[in-house]
């Protein structure tokens, strides 16, 4: 637990942490079809009962990975320092799903407990869904989650499935404000506020899931609301 200097618990405070830059190839940017750019945030939850992390970003070693989305990445140990912690600091990592650039570095946080929705881990164990040495490393601490959960004092895990089966979003608040990362469960902000593109960014059988999920962190009464693709933020 972080303590001001007269003994009260630090407010909480959500950092946005530009892990990497990406090819977003036109195949997977439908309705447009246009090659482009697109950058990973993770989070970083400071204050409260200690730091999390909410995301890893893109991993290293993959040449699939590597040739197709040419990632260039930030290392985590060099946003970490920028406050004074190391991978050893943190405690909690959160995935909001598994894709390749959202648990690429889990591995650094071996000390960590990692909550990934259950639904999310068993496609992703049972698939081609993505990068399993990233997340399913020996010894990592997985904590399957179902629904939604409090992990600490202050923030709590939304089940938003959509995106992908088991997606999640992180909801942040203490006495002065509610912050929500909704991570992908919209790719933009403008996505959000229309009540997204269930046709093009929902995982397949998951468009009805996905648009409940909006409509539910739509409903939520947040100070800010924050994106894993887009540095706009909401309201």
């Amino acid at each position: 637990m972080v303590r001001d200097i007269n003994g009260g618990v630090m407010p909480i405070a959500v950092h946005r942490l530009l892990m990497a830059e990406v090819n977003l190839l036109g195949k997977f940017n439908p309705p447009t079809y246009v090659d482009t750019r697109v950058c990973v945030y993770a989070y970083l939850v400071l204050g409260g009962e200690g730091p999390v992390l909410i995301d890893t970003g893109v991993g290293e070693g993959n040449q699939i990975i590597d040739r197709t989305f040419a990632p260039e990445r930030t290392p985590i140990t060099q946003h970490l320092a920028e406050f004074d912690l190391t991978p050893g600091d943190i405690r909690q990592v959160v995935n909001s799903h598994l894709h390749f650039d959202h648990c690429g570095n889990n591995h650094n946080f071996a000390q960590a407990e990692v909550f990934v929705q259950a639904e999310e881990l068993e496609i992703a164990r049972a698939t081609r869904y993505t990068v399993g040495e990233w997340f399913d490393y020996p010894d990592a601490r997985i904590h399957p989650v179902v629904g939604d959960l409090q992990i600490a004092r202050g923030i709590t895990l939304l089940s938003t499935p959509g995106h992908t089966p088991g997606h999640q979003s992180v909801l942040i608040e203490d006495h002065s404000t509610r912050v929500l990362v909704a991570a992908q469960a919209a790719f933009t902000a403008d996505e959000f506020l229309r009540g997204g593109d269930p046709d093009v960014q929902a995982h397949n059988g998951f468009a009805q899931a996905y648009v409940h999920s909006l409509e539910r962190l739509k409903s939520l009464a947040v100070d800010r609301i924050c994106f894993s693709h887009d540095i706009r933020e909401l309201p």
